[in-house]
């Protein structure tokens, strides 16, 4: 009678718990694929499917730095860092990159990482198999002094981390090429010091970067070192151009690919006939000298890329607004903007507004102040991914949503469902269709959530995540321990109250079989068996 009581309640706080990660909702309509993120603080890439099923998950060792992709052809690029600390203190440094297989073995990898440069945040994959990277290189104060920085508006340490974008090609299994380069250095304005370099109106120069902004005192990301703060990096093949998010600015930047390394350290030359100058801002007309304060449009902004051929909206530019300082209040929106390469009378970018803006509404609100992204997807759904709280959402073309997922890891972690999210963040988010060619040829098994869940959501079938735990496996407690077998197919035990804290936790490098747990008084606990699949719960009565 005691056991059986016992379960009657294992089985009501189950079911009277509140899902607060994985997937919370799911509709129909919801666009079918896959979706892969590597979070900020974990070592490892994941694949899931709309329920939150694990498709693949990439065991790197090594934290993101920041960025992921899985590319069509069937490998993942990511930067990574290979001293989390490194000669930059900065949560965005980089310092490596690597493609990765499928089966999660390094194909190549490169370090950009000295005690003068780092490659941080960003880089993106080219149809050439070519590779443009962020990086940050070391100018010091007697440098930036000729160049009409205020003497007294540079940091104690004397340098500051300034922008260079490189192009690499790669060779062999850890080497490179250098193919193109790109460095604000060669385009800034300044009006203070006419006995300096880069002397003229910011706002007759709007191709070139005040280099007094920001003062020594922003409150923007590491302002007094990282003065621009490059956050994303996109490539336009049929316009052979670049596009870059600059947070602490608060603005896009577009600038000619098609030049020659010399040229682009110039006003002439390219396709365009400018050289490395900006071809094209947008988001804070005030850093060139023109409007006001008042005309900022974006607010510490990250992801920003051209949509893709052949999607809705293709050739605009869709970027996640963070919000951060924006006068009406903290809230984030996704936007998308068309880009027109012309001045109004006041001599500002055009367009005045975003063409699209998702997040204005209070039903919409959401807000990250750091990290995230947007995309659109092929049936005209919008993903976002608000970064900072690790909280993942697609609406469609009415701006409803139909697919929303909590991040359920705490860095490599999984969380047991009811738990709150905590270092679950996230920089950026994207899904894959059924039929993208990353997905050729490969053996797409579906295995269980990462979250340890006791109550899988009703239209997912939860037969899919025990399917090779299901038969056969004895757990059971002998009055010391809990005693597991078999135990070859395993790679963790985790053991939980019903509250959802975590007891006692052990990874395949140790001893599965047997695992001593000391509680005192009678009380239930759920073991949960995880294998390269699948996981599993086992309520226990401990004694």
């Amino acid at each position: 009678m005691r056991i059986v009581i016992v379960f009657s309640l294992l089985i009501h706080t189950i079911l009277s718990s509140q899902r607060t990660i994985g997937v919370l909702t799911l509709e129909e309509t919801a666009y079918e694929g896959y979706t892969f993120f590597s979070p900020f603080s974990s070592t490892n890439a994941y694949l899931i499917d709309n329920c939150g099923r694990v498709i693949n998950i990439w065991e790197r060792g090594t934290l993101p730095g920041l960025s992921a992709y899985f590319l069509e052809n069937g490998q993942l690029l990511r930067t990574y860092k290979p001293d989390p600390m490194g000669p930059f203190i900065s949560a965005s440094n980089s310092g490596g990159v690597e493609l990765v297989d499928w089966d999660n073995n390094t194909v190549w990898s490169y370090e950009w990482n000295t005690s003068t440069e780092i490659s941080h945040h960003d880089a993106v994959y080219l149809s050439n198999g070519n590779i443009l990277m962020l990086t940050w290189e070391l100018v010091y104060d007697d440098e930036l002094i000729s160049m009409g920085r205020d003497p007294l508006e540079i940091s104690d340490e004397g340098y500051m981390w300034s922008e260079k974008i490189i192009e690499i090609r790669p060779v062999g299994s850890d080497d490179i090429e250098l193919v193109w380069e790109w460095r604000i250095r060669d385009h800034y304005i300044q009006d203070r010091d006419s006995t300096k370099q880069n002397f003229g109106q910011i706002g007759e120069y709007p191709e070139r970067f005040d280099i007094n902004l920001p003062d020594l005192n922003t409150t923007n990301s590491f302002g007094t070192l990282d003065w621009n703060h490059f956050n994303a990096i996109a490539y336009n093949e049929d316009l052979d151009q670049i596009l870059i998010s600059t947070r602490n600015s608060d603005e896009l930047w577009i600038i000619d690919h098609s030049t020659t390394s010399e040229e682009a350290a110039t006003s002439q030359g390219g396709l365009y006939g400018k050289g490395g100058d900006f071809l094209y801002r947008w988001g804070n007309p005030a850093a060139y000298g023109i409007g006001e304060v008042t005309d900022q449009k974006l607010f510490g902004q990250h992801g920003a890329h051209w949509i893709a051929k052949g999607l809705p909206d293709a050739g605009k530019i869709l970027v996640f607004n963070n919000g951060n300082g924006r006068p009406e209040g903290q809230y984030s929106t996704t936007e998308i903007i068309d880009p027109v390469y012309l001045l109004d009378e006041d001599g500002a970018f055009l367009p005045e507004e975003s063409e699209w803006i998702y997040g204005q509404g209070q039903a919409q609100r959401h807000y990250s102040p750091y990290l995230s992204n947007a995309q659109r997807l092929p049936n005209g759904h919008t993903l976002i991914n608000a970064g900072s709280p690790g909280k993942v959402m697609e609406i469609d073309e009415n701006q409803q949503l139909v697919w929303e997922y909590i991040v359920p890891l705490r860095r490599n972690t999984p969380q047991v469902q009811g738990a709150q999210p905590r270092q679950n963040s996230v920089f950026r988010v994207y899904k894959y269709g059924l039929d993208y060619p990353g997905f050729a040829g490969l053996d797409l098994e579906i295995g269980s959530t990462l979250e340890l869940d006791p109550m899988p959501l009703p239209s997912c079938d939860p037969t899919l995540s025990t399917q090779d735990l299901r038969e056969g496996t004895e757990v059971y407690y002998d009055g010391s321990a809990i005693r597991i077998s078999p135990i070859e197919q395993l790679r963790s035990v985790a053991i939980f109250d019903l509250d959802g804290r975590l007891i006692n936790s052990v990874s395949k490098e140790n001893d599965l079989s047997t695992i001593p747990i000391s509680i005192k008084g009678d009380q239930i606990v759920l073991v949960v068996l995880r294998s390269a699949k699948a996981n599993r719960t086992f309520p226990l009565v401990i004694y």
